[in-house]
């Protein structure tokens, strides 16, 4: 029971952590001014790119990622179904994220931009991730509690124990874990405008 709370306390305050870095990406794309002197800024591309980027890969290294959902997987075909919401929601997830990595990189390279048109997308792709949040707290950790046994939730506690080295922030940890099933989003070069 200890390690099951222990658990769902860590798992709690990542949910909020990625809520909140969520909404400081949205408020950057906001406040932050994506106009120069010759067009569209290409810091500000590439600055929004790097941000998107480790939004990403914070979600894909949380611990309901890693632990939760993989033990759900090998352990009870109960939750099959909310497994694969979860999956559909992700992969449209990823497909918006590729569209904007695509975009980004012909506007990094001097193409045409349509600004707005990625602000959307972006946007659009935190509500996809949102989305998950909110399925993953209203039913994925119900359903853990009562399908994952005691001794399913001692490794998953165990596991973020051993996670709980310091760290940096999620805006500046570059190290990431994607889960098999899905895949990765593209590795983009950049070229720096000076």
């Amino acid at each position: 029971m200890l390690t099951t709370t222990y658990s769902m306390v860590v798992l709690s305050s990542e949910q909020q952590n990625t809520r909140r870095i969520l909404g400081k990406l949205e408020q950057y794309l906001h406040n932050a001014s994506w106009l120069c002197a010759d067009g569209v800024d290409r810091v500000w591309l590439e600055r929004v790119l790097h941000k998107l980027m480790k939004v990403d890969k914070y979600c894909h290294q949380r611990k309901v990622e890693l632990y939760v959902i993989p033990a759900l997987r090998r352990m009870s075909s109960d939750a099959a179904g909310l497994l694969d919401r979860l999956d559909a929601l992700c992969a449209e997830a990823m497909r918006i994220l590729l569209h904007v990595c695509s975009q980004m990189e012909r506007a990094v390279g001097g193409s045409c931009a349509d600004v707005i048109a990625l602000v959307t997308a972006i946007e659009l792709y935190c509500r996809q991730v949102m989305a998950r949040l909110s399925l993953e707290e209203d039913e994925l950790f119900p359903a853990a509690r009562e399908l994952l046994s005691t001794e399913a939730w001692f490794q998953i506690a165990a596991s973020c124990l051993s996670d709980a080295t310091p760290r940096h922030s999620p805006e500046r940890d570059a190290v990431t874990a994607l889960p098999r099933r899905r895949p990765q989003a593209p590795q983009l070069r950049l070229r720096h405008m000076h």
